[in-house]
């Protein structure tokens, strides 16, 4: 429940010991973002002038988890139009990542054995 208008919405604003709605908090114009996307969200929150992260209390967990930011409308957009420009290079770059780090499991798990085998009698 908000501390100034006693209202309450879908997200809050937390500062101190209250909380407050996003419009007494005027964070109103910002737009949500979900967590997923972590080159869209790092280009959104550089061309935003105001972010905000929003999280949310996992009672089972005991802690906070990141659900997403606020950004700015405008820099959302730039930010994907950004992320479709060099989609194709990062989908390839990812497809590097991947050969490579199959390399390297290969190579860890062969040491591995060989480590195990000299170990054992």
């Amino acid at each position: 429940m908000c501390a100034e208008c006693a209202g309450s919405g879908i997200l809050l604003f937390m500062e101190g010991d209250g909380t407050m709605c996003l419009e007494c908090a005027d964070l109103d114009h910002l737009v949500f973002l979900p967590a997923g996307d972590a080159a869209l969200t790092r280009r959104a929150k550089k061309a935003s002038g105001l972010a905000a992260v929003v999280v949310r209390f996992s009672r089972s967990r005991g802690r906070y988890e990141r659900q997403g930011i606020l950004v700015e409308e405008e820099a959302l957009a730039l930010a994907e139009a950004a992320c479709l420009v060099d989609q194709e290079a990062r989908g390839r770059s990812r497809l590097r990542q991947v050969e490579r780090r199959s390399i390297e499991d290969r190579s860890f798990t062969g040491s591995l054995a060989e480590e195990i085998v000299r170990l054992s009698p």
